[in-house]
């Protein structure tokens, strides 16, 4: 008898394991690493959205990813059942948030940047942004 609850324990345990790595997602961040514009040309974004790439800085849920971002970053162990919300700060002031649900993707891990030309922030899933280089 006792050889069984021990038995069942340890399934227990590994099925549970499963079941909670199952229910997890990630997000890569992709580096941030244009050219800052200099003079008093035209900016290429949207109006009030173009940030010097060195005062970006991140924050998906309690998670923060400080600036400058000149890598990729990996954000893991985010529940797939939850709503997340991003801020994207720069200079540390709020420039765009947005919320989203891994539920309204085909895949658990997807990919923020922000779009080169607009710089308006982008969550793809990671499959297709190949600029997203997290492990």
């Amino acid at each position: 008898m006792r050889i069984a609850w021990i038995f069942l324990t340890v399934v227990a345990l590994i099925h549970g394991d499963a079941l909670a790595e199952a229910d997890l997602g990630s997000v890569c961040v992709a580096p941030m690493l244009w050219e800052p514009q200099t003079g008093d040309g035209p900016r290429l974004s949207a109006p009030g959205l173009y940030c010097d790439p060195t005062q970006i800085s991140l924050k998906i849920d309690e998670h923060v990813i400080p600036s400058p971002i000149k890598e990729s970053v990996k954000l893991t162990g985010l529940d797939v059942t939850l709503r997340h919300h991003v801020i994207v700060f720069c200079s540390h002031k709020p420039q765009q948030s947005f919320t989203f649900r891994f539920s309204d993707f085909k895949a658990k891990q997807l990919c923020f940047f922000l779009k080169s030309f607009y710089m308006t922030a982008q969550l793809w899933e990671a499959k297709r942004a190949t600029w997203c280089k997290c492990k």
